[in-house]
């Protein structure tokens, strides 16, 4: 795995997860608000099993799936919340089967909240851990 691509994932990630924070200040009185701070929780956890994917491959570490790079991830002590995280993969998933059920989502925008400081925490982990030492010059 390059550097560069580890980089970028990373700025991927950083991107989106400012976008998700920026969506869950928002009151959510309106039904868009809602659906659109779903659609960016997806793109984040997209991103950062990705982004794990590319720095554990940069550390040797090859995973194929998903689920495997965050349980790998939980292994070298990247995440700390294993079923947590495993739990955000499944709702993720879900979501494309049951979208806008009118319970589902207000559960799902519950839970959101209350797992972006885990998410948070995990990015702020990734960046301090590759993102000095992968400054392309």
């Amino acid at each position: 795995m390059s550097k560069r691509k580890v980089l970028d994932s990373i700025t991927n990630l950083e991107n989106a997860m400012f976008k998700l924070n920026s969506a869950l200040k928002i009151k959510n009185d309106r039904e868009l608000v809602i659906e659109g701070t779903i659609q960016r929780f997806e793109i984040v956890i997209e991103l950062m099993w990705k982004t794990l994917k590319r720095a554990l491959q940069y550390e040797g570490i090859i995973t194929k799936t998903p689920r495997e790079s965050l349980q790998e991830a939980f292994k070298t002590g990247w995440l700390h919340n294993e079923s947590a995280w495993l739990d955000m993969l499944d709702k993720r998933n879900t979501s494309s089967h049951v979208y806008l059920h009118e319970q589902f989502v207000e559960e799902y925008y519950k839970d959101i909240k209350e797992c972006f400081p885990e998410l948070n925490r995990t990015f702020q982990l990734i960046k301090t851990k590759y993102l000095p030492n992968l400054v392309i010059k």
